[in-house]
């Protein structure tokens, strides 16, 4: 751990009990706070998914609660991980990557009503018979209507040339089920997860890494004018990136309460390489100039920003080949000055990568490593 001078005033960890800390679980674990503040976390082993809550902030949690009772072949990693959401009137929303019956990868969702029973599984593809379904990403819209999107390859004939589409779907609280699939878009990167938040018209934005002519893996902006508007997508990072390869580092995209959008990503392009951060003040169309954050030598990647009006948080990690740490950088004036970079968390142990989530105006970094689950707060 980081001793009490590195941390300073600015950052409160919260240590969680051995006893409720699942240690035989998967590191890649997923974590939100519910409207009266109550802490939830989804986890898995090699078979099963497993809520738990906290009332006190992540320094105890709650007896694991078994969200699919039949063993199922989970399949989570660090881009295809389970997701989990809690809307106004407390029903908790839940996905998970696991074989399906008769394809290698889908997306499930359950859903609980009453913080303990979760209805039985569910595909969200209604082509999971045809086609995998996979990095699923959850949203909770400002309304409460939760979103899931994912890559799937039911539109793949041609499998010489790359690239997935992104269908998503939304899930009715009441009834427990899905609604109709629908396309947002073409060719976009196969091994790098999708980005998701909501403008201030309540409507999703998406930020994905594509597959441009020539091979480039560089990101573009998914959208749509209105709920029955055609969904559009426009590049706005210009790196340069051509690899046959995967890089497996999805972008991240915050949108605040004034319609700013900030996005961070990872390339490695003929342009610039490492991690960078840019904002828009005109809904996407066009970006600030890329500003590059995190040590090149100590292997910065896996960004994660959140925003509340002004203020902005960046989240990252770094590798010094010995010990892993999570670094973060703040903006007061929406993304044009920073603080400078500082640590807040470091383990020896495995690690998963930094997620940012968010009480009320308070901001929180959710880490799981092989040493035990952290939530730290991120004072401004």
């Amino acid at each position: 751990l980081l001793s009490t001078a590195a941390l300073s005033a600015c950052v409160q960890s919260a240590a969680v009990k051995q006893g409720s800390d699942h240690r035989a679980l998967g590191l890649h674990a997923a974590a939100a706070f519910g409207p009266d503040g109550k802490l939830w976390r989804a986890a898995a082993d090699k078979r099963h998914v497993y809520i738990a809550y906290s009332n006190d902030r992540g320094k105890t949690f709650s007896a694991p609660i078994t969200v699919n009772p039949e063993a199922q072949h989970i399949k989570a990693s660090v881009e295809n991980r389970p997701g989990i959401a809690v809307d106004g009137a407390g029903r908790v929303f839940v996905i998970y990557p696991a074989e399906g019956d008769k394809q290698p990868a889908e997306v499930y969702f359950s859903i609980a009503t009453d913080s303990e029973h979760f209805s039985p599984p569910a595909v969200v593809s209604d082509k999971a018979a045809e086609a995998n379904a996979f990095q699923g990403a959850l949203a909770l819209s400002p309304r409460g209507q939760a979103y899931v999107f994912w890559h799937d390859e039911r539109d793949r004939f041609d499998w010489k040339q790359p690239g997935n589409a992104v269908y998503y779907t939304t899930l009715d609280g009441d009834t427990q089920t899905a609604a109709r699939n629908q396309k947002a878009a073409d060719v976009v990167c196969e091994c790098c997860k999708i980005a998701a938040a909501f403008d201030t018209s309540g409507q999703p934005v998406l930020l994905a890494r594509f597959v441009y002519p020539g091979g480039v893996r560089d990101h573009g902006l998914i959208k749509r004018a209105g709920t029955n508007a055609d969904w559009r997508s426009w590049r706005v990072t210009f790196d340069d990136w051509r690899i046959e390869a995967c890089p497996e580092q999805g972008p991240a995209l915050a949108i605040s309460d004034d319609d700013i959008y900030h996005i961070a990503w990872f390339t490695q392009g003929s342009n610039r390489q490492g991690l960078f951060y840019a904002h828009s003040s005109d809904r996407g169309l066009h970006f600030s100039k890329p500003l590059p954050f995190g040590a090149l030598n100590k292997l910065a990647s896996h960004p994660a920003v959140i925003a509340l009006r002004q203020r902005v948080v960046l989240a990252w990690q770094e590798f010094d080949g010995v010990k892993t740490a999570i670094l973060i950088m703040q903006s007061q004036d929406g993304g044009k000055h920073w603080s400078p970079a500082k640590a807040v968390a470091e383990t020896t142990s495995e690690a998963d990568v930094p997620l940012l989530i968010r009480d009320g105006e308070a901001v929180f970094l959710s880490w799981n490593t092989g040493g035990g689950y952290r939530l730290i707060s991120l004072a401004e």
